[in-house]
């Protein structure tokens, strides 16, 4: 009994961390002026950070860092974090900083650095209660982020303090540590008063060293059995009459603590007064985690009334076996010393588990959920089964709010608990067991939502592996299939195809339909993103016809929506509307939420292509109402990058920085690198819109940070072009085609066409700006070649275009002008509005510099009537920025307005005044004409 109470209470299932205040009360508070004093000069020590309170269980320094954290001054925000339950290092710091206000990053590595910038930036107080839960008997971390943490607290702590109270000292450096001993002989005695004791108090305070919970124990022990003579000399009655000998005997006490063997012996008495009632109720709440409430102490003892139970529970507290915990409800816990007694006392408690179950499921919420506490109680299930090693059952706990869990981005928790699972099966050799293998799915999927794509991968090879092994052909295509959706997040297409082709081929041998239809419809999305879009709509068309025959609404719909993705790529936007209607229109009809929130969004992006940016916005603004009703928030965070997209092509940045903000927040909340990478390129492009190009740069870094730490090959790419494209406007050409260059490697490494145009037009456009035309001409003529080749009509005219100004900076205005005839043919042929003006304004430069005045005219005014006719603000029209200046002064007033006219007649030919007073005239009729 002993070692179990001197050991550290190791939690194996997945904790639960206790977070705000202490909830310890302060009553019959004695003594320990020296402790406080050492620990408020540390406090003020502008070299200390760490603060460690060392001691055996139960001598008070929980209730010491009470103390501190309730009376102390100087610190305006205070956190109180209790492990007892084996908090991971992530839900503290996250906790901490959403507490403090903080952002919220997702990956443990960085939790650590944003928590220690926290800290440094104010004066914060945080408390870690119980800290020797996190560490195994080595005294070693089991996560090493917490002493990352202290490691990284110690080297770069500032105004704030870190306290920690445990049984056991971390093997690290930097803490400053008070070692907590009893209280002082004075103080003993004075608490022991205080309780109204009796007695030789002096003797007995140095027989047990002024241990506080001890003394609490003996009085309220006396206090309960004799409450008229609380006298020390009653404790013969109660068995304890041996305990001064048992104390000061060295062979009875030998490697153990003094306090320890006296913890035993009351705690011992202390038991064995209780009713049968009271110590049944004891040894079956001790199996729940953390504090409880009456209901919860009657579902272990059904043959008791709900007034008989509270009764007996507050009677505990008043033998100090349970602290009672007042916010909103009263609830009751254990001290841990005491847990430990009473779950060994309790034994086998295999029983009481199942009762906790009953209980938890008797109350579980049922669907719909909003928050993670409203699944709290399939959790707490869970953990009970976990414990009593029944890992089917806890499989399935955990199965009825996975969707939920997805839906909501817990994917770190679904890591968790599905890891938890997977790691016992192996251990005891489960290969055939289905949910052995679910569980395994289950986890890698989780590892992909959260942009660890390697992991992921590990534990889908597994699944695959005992899928072939045991000779599950239908499970063997559904492994190759989630392999393949890794592969794809990775950018690594080729790779993705090959797993879809073979998930396929077993579909279609075992006869699986509905299997064919969904694997053909990831080859499609697969070659969508090789730019190879006739190819994909083949597959895609395959995978409609294989739905419609078997009648499966859901998997048709899906079909048609990425069908319109795919001609959303071609450019062909009315087909692509078309086929997204259609799959809204089914959507509706099944009633999929999610389903009618995608293809909103996709609408969104084809009326954004068609240049009809207020059209998208309503699109996006639907679909992310729905994403919030049904509480997607990975999909929220995607239609608020969406939203973002529509507003910098509306030229108003500051509002596509406020929505690629909220959506950043969202990624890194559910921990989705992937999105969190999108995100911050959607912000790095809206300041390089804004000309805060070094801004910019630090968010395209941030990106390719990411791309690169999850291995995924495209995002960097595109991260790579952004961070080209501003130091391309920075004027450092040449390290902007650095950039394209690296980024047309990758695109051709992973075969995507597309993206291998894009980068091959952006250098072409550096090399124009360095003036060395011929060059550029090379480039965009490569890139003009592959739109074609792949059908990428909204390339081809861009490429076109570029084509056009540089034949037209080379002077060979003629060839320029053809060019730029087809580039407008394409826009027009595609119903690209905000294209068809770009292509107007450089056909009306070409026009303009080889002496056409009047075709030069024509067209700007096209262009002109073009943006007005999307409404676009002055910002997101294509024209010079010195022109955009000329016409901001302008707006200022009648004065300003003239000095405009004057400036174009005097400082510019005879076609640019045209261009400027065509710009101008919906300016006059504002100002004179009321």
């Amino acid at each position: 009994m002993l070692e179990w109470l001197e050991r550290s209470t190791k939690i194996e299932s997945p904790g639960v961390l206790k977070a705000g205040n202490s909830n310890k009360s302060l009553a019959h508070w004695q003594g320990r002026k020296t402790e406080i004093a050492q620990i408020q000069q540390w406090l003020t020590d502008e070299n200390t950070f760490l603060i460690g309170i060392e001691g055996i269980g139960g001598t008070g320094k929980s209730m010491l860092a009470t103390k501190i954290y309730d009376e102390i001054a100087d610190f305006p925000k205070r956190f109180w974090a209790d492990v007892s339950n084996g908090g991971g290092f992530s839900d503290l710091a996250r906790q901490v900083l959403s507490e403090f206000g903080f952002p919220v990053p997702e990956q443990e590595a960085q939790l650590v650095e944003a928590l220690v910038e926290c800290l440094c930036s104010g004066q914060f107080l945080l408390i870690i209660d119980n800290l020797e839960s996190l560490l195994q008997p080595d005294r070693q971390w089991g996560s090493l982020f917490y002493g990352d943490f202290f490691q990284a607290w110690v080297e770069h702590g500032d105004n704030s303090k870190v306290i920690v109270t445990t049984r056991e000292r971390p093997e690290l450096k930097g803490f400053e540590w008070l070692t907590l001993k009893g209280l002082q002989v004075d103080e003993g005695v004075a608490l022991l008063t205080a309780l109204g004791i009796r007695g030789d108090l002096t003797q007995f305070v140095e027989l047990v060293d002024g241990h506080p919970l001890l003394l609490r124990l003996v009085a309220d022990l006396l206090n309960e059995e004799y409450s008229q003579d609380p006298d020390l000399s009653r404790l013969a009655d109660l068995g304890l009459g041996n305990l001064q000998q048992l104390l000061t005997d060295s062979q009875v006490v030998g490697i153990h603590h003094r306090k320890n063997v006296g913890m035993v012996l009351v705690l011992d008495a202390s038991f064995n007064r209780l009713n049968e009632l009271q110590k049944a109720l004891l040894l079956n709440i001790s199996v729940y985690r953390g504090a409880v409430d009456s209901a919860a102490a009657v579902a272990m003892l059904p043959g008791s009334s709900a007034a008989e139970i509270e009764e007996e529970l507050r009677n505990l507290v008043k033998r100090s076996l349970l602290v009672d915990k007042l916010n909103g409800k009263r609830r009751f816990d254990f001290q841990p010393v005491i847990l430990e007694y009473v779950r060994y006392q309790a034994g086998d408690q295999s029983e009481a588990h199942q009762k906790a179950i009953d209980y938890y499921r008797s109350i579980a919420k049922q669907p719909p959920w909003k928050t993670k506490d409203d699944v709290k109680e399939y959790l707490e299930i869970f953990d009970h089964f976990y414990q009593l090693q029944d890992y089917n059952s806890a499989f399935v706990s955990i199965s009825i709010c996975d969707d939920f869990l997805t839906l909501r981005g817990y994917y770190a928790d679904q890591v968790e608990l599905y890891g938890q699972l997977v790691s016992k099966w192996g251990e005891i050799g489960a290969r055939e067991n289905w949910n052995y293998q679910a569980a395994l799915t289950s986890l890698g999927n989780a590892y992909n939502s959260l942009g660890q794509y390697q992991r992921a991968i590990e534990f889908l090879q597994e699944s695959l592996e005992i899928k072939r092994e045991i000779g599950d052909r239908d499970g063997e295509g559904v492994s190759l299939g989630n392999l393949g959706n890794a592969y794809n997040f990775l950018g690594q297409y080729q790779r993705a195809i090959d797993f879809y082709q073979q998930s396929l081929e077993i579909k279609r041998e075992i006869g699986d339909r509905n299997g064919e239809g969904t694997s053909l419809g990831s080859l499609g999305n697969a070659y969508n993103f090789l730019g190879q879009y006739q190819r994909a709509i083949e597959f895609l068309q395959e995978s409609l016809e294989i739905k419609r025959e078997i009648g499966d609404r859901n998997g048709e719909a899906k079909s048609l929506n990425n069908l319109g993705n795919a001609y959303n790529l071609l450019r062909q936007y009315q087909r692509a509307i078309e086929f997204l209607q259609e799959s809204l229109e089914i959507k509706r009809e099944i009633g999929d939420r999610d389903g009618e929130g995608v293809s909103l969004g996709n609408l969104g992006n084809a009326y954004n292509f068609l240049g009809q940016y207020q059209r998208a916005i309503d699109f996006y603004q639907q679909s992310l109402e729905i994403k919030r009703e049904i509480g997607n928030r990975n999909g929220e965070g995607n239609s608020l990058i969406s939203l973002g997209n529509a507003y910098d092509s509306l030229g108003e940045y500051q509002q596509a920085i406020e929505f690629y903000q909220q959506s950043l927040e969202i990624k890194r909340e559910i921990g989705d690198r992937n999105g969190e990478g999108n995100s911050l390129i959607g912000l790095g492009n809206a300041y390089n819109l804004l000309r805060q190009y070094q801004r910019a740069i630090e968010f395209y870094q941030q990106s390719l940070e990411i791309s690169r730490e999850i291995g995924d090959r495209n995002g960097e790419g595109i991260s790579l072009i952004g961070l080209g494209n501003a130091y391309n406007y920075l004027g450092q050409y040449q390290r902007a085609i650095d950039f394209y260059q690296q980024s047309l490697e990758i695109k051709r490494e992973i075969g995507d066409r597309n993206g291998e145009g894009n980068s091959l037009s952006n250098l072409g456009n550096a090399y124009n700006s360095l003036g060395q035309y011929q060059r550029a001409i090379e480039f965009l003529q490569q890139s003009l070649e592959i739109f074609r080749e792949i059908g990428d009509r909204n390339g081809e005219g861009k490429s076109l275009n570029n084509l056009g100004d540089a034949y037209n900076l080379l002077g060979q205005y003629q060839r320029a002008i053809e060019f730029l005839q087809q580039s407008l043919e394409i826009k027009r042929e595609i119903g690209d509005r905000n294209g068809e003006g770009n292509s107007l304004i450089s056909l009306g430069n070409a026009y303009h510099q080889c002496g056409r005045i009047q075709e030069g005219f024509v067209a700007s005014y096209q262009a002109q009537q073009i943006f007005q006719e999307l409404e676009l603000p002055l910002e997101a029209m294509p024209y010079p920025q010195w022109l955009k200046s000329l016409i901001k002064l302008a707006q200022r007033g009648r004065l300003q307005l003239i000095l405009c006219f004057i400036f174009g007649l005097i400082a510019f030919p005879f076609a640019l005044v045209w261009l400027i007073l065509l710009l101008l005239w919906r300016l006059i009729r504002a100002q004179f004409i009321k």
